[in-house]
């Protein structure tokens, strides 16, 4: 029976299904003709939104399992939190409960809690309460931030370094975070898919270092070769920043999000990492998986 995999088209759903191999999957897209790339003799491409229930039916009908990824890190237009991650997860729950699915693995993330002053932190704690209130063999990962190529973060951080004549730091630069892989991250999926013991329970990811932002920066620097004065920057002037510069072009847009720069007023690390146990060897350090923003 093939797994349903929502998000799979994207940075971590194509690492994803890459690992997967030649399981039978079927990848839920918006338009199967932009996504016809990802089709491949074991992988069906089935049309829908998970903002859209009545478009979900038909994807998950016949899949015994399904791994959800779908989300947003920053709202934009009528995409919202709420909307894609909260309410996106209610709706692939049920049509996968209506479907006779049996196992649902689902994407959280590091620091989701109940904390309405967080959007993106509390729609994520509300999907793993939709998830954890039904019968499925359930699995939960929370991933620290995540780094490989098309990354949405170390890249922009890179694209700064490179091209800025010094290098901002935003605050005090002291948050920490534990970057781990795509690819371990990936293997970690698989391992829930072939690991039954594995349901039930929810799994914090972290990478092999708890690093701070301003030694992230470091680290992208080095891999680099820029020697640059760093100066920091107060929060809230880069909020008023990225708030100005909202309609501009992606291009020319600060690096962050506003939603991401209220989390940096959180630590994203754990000493609770199952990342290693998961995938039988040591996670992928940040120095030593970074090589593709050479290319940038």
């Amino acid at each position: 029976m093939p797994i349903l995999v929502t998000g799979g088209t994207g940075f971590v759903g194509s690492a994803v299904v890459t690992a997967l191999g030649d399981r039978p999957l079927r990848l839920l897209v918006r338009d199967r003709t932009k996504s016809s790339k990802f089709a491949a003799p074991n992988i069906e491409l089935v049309e829908g939104d998970v903002t859209i229930p009545e478009t979900l039916p038909d994807a998950v009908r016949g899949c015994e399992s399904v791994i959800h990824l779908v989300g947003i890190i920053e709202e934009r237009g009528g995409a919202t939190f709420d909307g894609v991650i909260r309410q996106g997860s209610v709706n692939v729950v049920n049509a996968a409960q209506d479907a006779g699915a049996r196992r649902f693995i689902h994407m959280s993330a590091l620091g989701a809690s109940d904390r309405p002053g967080f959007g993106y932190m509390n729609a994520k704690w509300e999907a793993e309460k939709a998830v954890k209130a039904t019968d499925f063999a359930w699995t939960i990962f929370r991933p620290s931030v995540i780094f490989g190529p098309g990354d949405g973060f170390v890249t922009a951080l890179a694209g700064v370094v490179r091209s800025f004549p010094v290098i901002p730091v935003v605050g005090d630069g002291l948050t920490k975070f534990q970057p781990l892989s795509v690819k371990d991250v990936a293997d970690a999926y698989v391992s829930a898919v072939d690991d039954p013991s594995t349901a039930g329970k929810t799994f914090e990811l972290g990478g092999p270092e708890i690093l701070t932002y301003e030694q992230m920066l470091d680290i992208i620097a080095t891999k680099l070769g820029k020697k640059k004065r760093k100066v920091h920057m107060p929060v809230g002037l880069m909020k008023t920043v990225v708030s100005l510069s909202s309609p501009l072009p992606k291009a020319i847009k600060p690096p962050v999000t506003s939603e991401q720069l209220k989390m940096l007023a959180l630590d994203n690390s754990t000493t609770y990492s199952a990342t290693e146990k998961l995938i039988g060897r040591q996670p992928l350090r940040l120095r030593d998986g970074i090589d593709y923003i050479l290319e940038g």
